[in-house]
C-alpha cells in the first residue's frame, strides 16, 4: 500500500528531463546530505523521487519538510516495507523524467553528474548511460575510483566480459521506456538480477569517464552482513545468466565465473557449498567458456565443479511430540532455501520397520525408532539430522563440504542431535545394516550414538577425548563446542536448546567446560615451551623451564601430533591481538560466573 504527499498535473508542470529515485528506509543521519546532493545538480529539469519504505526513525519527516520546501520537485511516497527492489518500482510508477536515475539514500552524487549524462545520452542517443564509481570506505578513511570500462566507446560483448560496475543500479542514466515492461524483483540481490541481463540487451550505451557517484561503503550494512537471504545471490546470478541476450551468452557466463571466483575465495566462503551447486546447475556452460580456459585465476572454480556437497536438506523425526517453538523459524531465517523433511507418528505409520525397531516401538521406546528412521532418510536423501532440540546456525553451511561429518557431545559421548551425510553414504548404509541383525545390541536397544561410537573406533579408529579429528580422510569429527554447546569462539554451527535458560546465558556441560579449560591450558602451555625453544635456538635460554616442558607426550599421543598442535597453536597466538588471544579465558570466565 502506498500514498504520496501531493498529486502531479503534468499540465501545470515543466519539463523533467531526469527523475531521481530514492529509496530511504532507517537512513536519518545519512538522508538529508543524498538529497542536498541532488537538489545541488547543474541540471535544473529535474525531480526527485523520495521513497519512504516503512521507515520507522526520523527519515518519513525529513522526506516530507524536504516536499513541503521544494514543491513540485521532491515528491514523496509513503508505503509498507518490502525492501529496495520494491521501493525503487513505486519511484519508477510515478516518475515523468525522459530519463531516470537511483541514488542510494546514504550515498551522494556530484554536482554535473545527471546534465553531463543527459546531454550525452540526447546527442548520442544512448538508452543508457554509465559512468564510474568512487568507494569511500567509511572506517579505512580512504577511497578509491573504480572505473567502469577502458574506453569511452562501449564494445558491449568486451564490457560485458571486462568491464566493472555492471551489476550497479545507482551509476547509470537510463531512458524511462526501458522500464515500461520491466521491474526488480523482491530479493536481496534486486540489481545483479535485473541490471547487467538489461545491459546486454541495450546496444546504445554510453560512457563518461568521470567518478560522478560516491559510494559510501560501511561495515554491518546488508550487503557485508552474513544473513541466510545471502543464498539471494544465486537467483540473481541465474535470472542474469537466462534473461540475457544469448548473443552474449559466453561473456555473461564470465561475468558471473568472476563473481563466483570473488564470492567463494573472499567475499562469502561460507556460501561456498551453494556456490557449488550453481556450478553443477550450469555445469555445461562452465565447462565450455573460452574465457575460463584463458583466465587461470578464475578458471579455479572449475576444480569445484565436480566436487559433492551434502545437500541441504533438513531432517527432523518428531514422534508423539510437537516441534519446539523457534525451531522452523530458526531454520527458515538462516536457511531460507533449504529442504526441511518432518516426519511424525503418521508420516511412518505403513511403513516396514526391522523387528527390533517395531518391538521397541511397541514398549514405548519412540527415541529408537527416531534414531533409525532419521538415519534412512538420511540414506535415501543425504542431508543433516537435526534433533527438534538442538538449534542450527548460519555457521553450519561450511559442514556442507564434507562427505560425512558427526561431533562429541563431551569428551566421550558423540551426539545425535546433528549430524550429516551425502546421499547413500556407505558409513550411513552401514549403520541401517547394523539394525537389521540379530545382535546383542539390537535386543539391548542400543542407542544410535553408542552405534557410531564403535563403528568408528572398530573401522576408523576414532579416538575418544572429544578431539577434532577427520578418519581416513573420509569422516569429520568435530569438537562439542562445533555441534553441541556453544563455547563463544566463533565455532558454532549448533547447540542444545533443550535446557531452559535466561536470555544471554549458555548451558553448557560440566564435562565439557572442564575439558574446555583444560584444553586452554594446554594449548597456553604449548605456546610457552615453543617460545621456550625460540629463545633457546637463540641462545637466550628463558629464566625458568616450566616442569611440564620436559614432559613426553601424553599417552596414546604420538610426538608428531603434539608438534603438530604447537604449531597449530603457535599461528593461532601469534597472529592474535592480546584481545582475541584472552578471548576463550574470558568467555570461560564468563560461563564460570553465569
Amino acid at each position: 500500500m502506498c500514498e504520496w504527499n501531493d498529486r502531479i498535473d503534468e499540465t501545470d508542470q515543466k519539463e523533467v528531463k531526469v527523475s531521481v529515485i530514492i529509496p530511504v528506509y532507517q537512513v536519518e543521519n545519512y538522508l538529508e546530505r543524498a538529497v542536498d546532493s541532488v537538489l545541488a545538480q547543474t541540471l535544473e529539469e529535474k525531480e526527485i523521487i523520495l521513497v519512504d519504505d516503512g521507515s520507522q526513525d526520523t527519515s518519513p519527516g525529513i522526506c516530507d519538510r524536504y516536499a513541503q520546501q521544494y514543491p513540485g520537485l521532491v515528491h514523496v511516497i509513503h508505503k509498507q516495507n518490502q525492501g529496495l527492489g520494491m521501493a525503487r518500482n513505486s519511484g519508477l510508477d510515478i516518475a515523468r523524467g525522459e530519463y531516470v536515475a537511483f541514488l542510494d539514500s546514504d550515498d551522494t552524487v556530484e554536482p554535473e553528474m545527471y546534465a553531463a549524462m543527459y546531454t550525452k545520452a540526447v546527442s548520442e542517443d544512448c538508452d543508457i548511460v554509465m559512468c564510474d564509481v568512487r568507494i569511500i570506505y567509511v572506517e579505512e578513511g580512504r577511497s578509491s575510483v573504480v572505473s567502469s570500462y577502458t574506453d569511452e566507446t562501449v564494445d558491449l560483448s568486451d564490457y560485458i566480459a571486462n568491464g566493472n560496475n555492471i551489476t550497479y543500479s545507482v551509476n547509470k542514466l537510463y531512458r524511462r521506456s526501458l522500464w515500461d515492461d520491466i521491474r526488480y524483483e523482491k530479493m536481496l540481490f534486486e540489481d545483479i538480477a535485473l541490471i547487467p541481463a538489461l545491459v546486454t540487451r541495450t546496444p546504445r550505451i554510453g560512457y563518461i569517464k568521470e567518478a560522478f557517484y560516491n559510494y559510501y561503503r560501511r561495515p554491518n550494512t546488508i550487503s557485508t552482513s552474513f544473513v541466510g537471504e545471502m543464498v539471494d545471490i544465486l537467483r540473481a546470478f541465474r535470472s542474469f545468466l537466462e534473461t540475457s541476450d544469448p548473443r552474449y551468452r559466453e561473456e555473461v557466463v564470465y561475468c558471473i565465473a568472476k563473481q563466483l571466483y570473488w564470492n567463494m575465495t573472499q567475499s562469502r566462503v561460507l556460501f561456498a557449498a551453494d556456490f557449488i551447486e550453481f556450478l553443477k546447475e550450469y555445469k555445461r556452460y562452465f565447462l565450455l567458456s573460452p574465457y575460463l580456459k584463458k583466465d587461470s585465476k578464475v578458471g579455479t572454480i572449475l576444480d569445484f565443479i565436480d566436487k559433492e556437497v551434502i545437500p541441504e536438506r533438513f531432517i527432523c523425526v518428531h514422534w508423539h511430540r510437537p516441534i519446539p517453538e523457534g525451531f522452523l523459524d530458526q531454520l527458515h531465517t538462516d536457511f531460507p532455501m533449504a529442504e526441511l523433511v518432518l516426519v511424525d507418528e503418521h508420516a511412518c505409520a505403513a511403513e516396514h520397520l526391522p523387528g527390533n525397531v517395531q518391538k521397541a516401538l511397541d514398549q514405548g521406546n519412540t527415541a529408537y525408532a527416531e534414531e533409525y528412521i532419521a538415519l534412512r532418510q538420511l540414506s535415501e536423501g543425504g542431508g543433516i539430522v537435526l534433533s527438534p532440540e538442538y538449534r542450527a546456525n548460519l555457521n553450519l553451511k561450511k559442514l556442507r563440504l564434507n562427505r560425512i561429518f558427526f561431533g562429541f557431545e563431551d569428551d566421550e559421548a558423540l551426539t545425535t542431535g546433528c549430524y550429516g551425510a551425502l546421499q547413500g553414504h556407505y558409513v550411513i548404509q552401514a549403520l541401517l545394516d547394523t539394525y537389521e541383525t540379530d545382535s546383542i545390541h539390537n535386543k539391548a536397544f542400543l542407542p544410535l550414538r553408542d552405534r557410531i561410537r564403535d563403528f568408528l573406533i572398530l573401522h576408523f579408529q576414532l579416538k575418544m577425548g572429544g578431539r577434532k579429528q577427520l578418519l581416513k580422510k573420509e569422516v569429520q569429527i568435530y569438537l562439542p563446542s562445533v555441534l553441541a554447546y556453544d563455547m563463544k569462539d566463533g565455532e558454532n554451527c549448533c547447540r542444545r536448546a533443550d535446557i531452559p535458560v535466561p536470555e544471554g546465558f549458555e548451558a553448557v556441560s560440566g564435562k565439557v567446560l572442564r575439558m574446555w579449560s583444560d584444553r586452554i591450558l594446554e594449548n597456553w602451555n604449548l605456546y610457552k615451551r615453543e617460545l621456550g625453544e625460540k629463545h633457546a635456538s637463540k641462545g637466550k635460554a628463558p629464566a625458568s623451564a616450566p616442569a611440564w616442558a620436559s614432559k613426553a607426550p601424553p599417552s596414546g599421543i604420538s610426538q608428531q601430533e603434539v608438534d603438530r598442535r604447537i604449531q597449530d597453536v603457535v599461528k593461532t597466538y601469534e597472529n592474535s591481538t592480546s584481545w582475541k588471544l584472552t578471548r576463550p579465558i574470558r568467555a570461560l570466565g564468563k560461563l564460570f560466573r553465569k
